[in-house]
């Protein structure tokens, strides 16, 4: 896996623009606080066991349950993973973008993470790589990771752009095997590291650019964290200036 670390703004869209001109079909981006592996939420407490059959089961109590809660239903087990994924239910799936900025703010916004160094994550592979929805490929019987380019079925899929790596267990290695290491596709993901220090500006920047809570989560509660975020800042400013005795009175 290759490792780059950036200096500023301008050089995260350096690094995006090789990637997009090394010619593949399809190029990822997942954002992180930090540099945990890329496992899916399925594997990541025991990536030792395969929970195959645990997953389906998952799978088949949701849909079980939730009649009375879904209007749309999803018609295929890869659109009900997608919704179960949606809504918190621990699935084969790992959340990629197709716009590097969306990764970039991912990878910036965790506000317990600021101080720390954080991750965006490239991904460039060919369109052989892509699940056949048409041929109702199962996706608890996968002989390999695939991609999944899902159905625009929901606000938050269309406002993120959002796709998949379909994951799977690998029985060679008696584990899911995490993409940086994984044998085939490590030579294709590049690790970029952001600083800490350039975080809060690029924060700042990339609203600029329309990418911000409000955007990414296009509901009520993506309103409510943007201006968490927005008056955050302004609360922050307001507090060094009080420290420093700017506006305070000498009298």
């Amino acid at each position: 896996m290759e490792k780059q670390q950036i200096t500023s703004f301008r050089h995260y869209l350096d690094c995006i623009e090789a990637i997009e001109q090394k010619g593949h079909q399809i190029n990822l981006f997942r954002g992180q606080s930090d540099n945990a592996l890329l496992l899916p939420s399925i594997a990541r407490q025991f990536p030792g066991l395969d929970t195959s059959k645990i997953e389906a089961e998952m799978l088949e109590d949701l849909k079980r349950r939730s009649m009375l809660l879904i209007r749309d239903k999803p018609r295929t087990d890869w659109e009900w993973l997608v919704f179960a994924q949606h809504f918190g239910l621990k699935t084969r799936l790992l959340d990629w973008t197709s716009n590097p900025l969306m990764a970039l703010w991912f990878a910036c916004s965790n506000e317990y993470a600021m101080k720390n160094s954080s991750y965006v994550y490239a991904l460039y592979v060919d369109d052989g790589m892509l699940v056949n929805l048409s041929e109702n490929e199962n996706p608890f019987e996968n002989k390999r990771i695939k991609i999944l380019r899902p159905t625009l079925n929901n606000e938050r899929i269309i406002a993120q752009s959002g796709w998949f790596t379909a994951h799977r267990f690998s029985r060679t290695h008696q584990s899911f095997v995490p993409l940086g290491v994984h044998r085939k596709l490590k030579t294709q993901i590049t690790e970029i590291e952001i600083p800490a220090a350039l975080k809060a500006a690029f924060l700042r920047k990339l609203s600029t650019f329309g990418v911000n809570s409000r955007t990414v989560y296009p509901d009520v509660t993506g309103l409510c964290l943007h201006l968490n975020w927005k008056y955050g800042e302004m609360m922050g400013r307001a507090f060094e200036d009080k420290d420093s005795g700017k506006g305070i009175s000498s009298t």
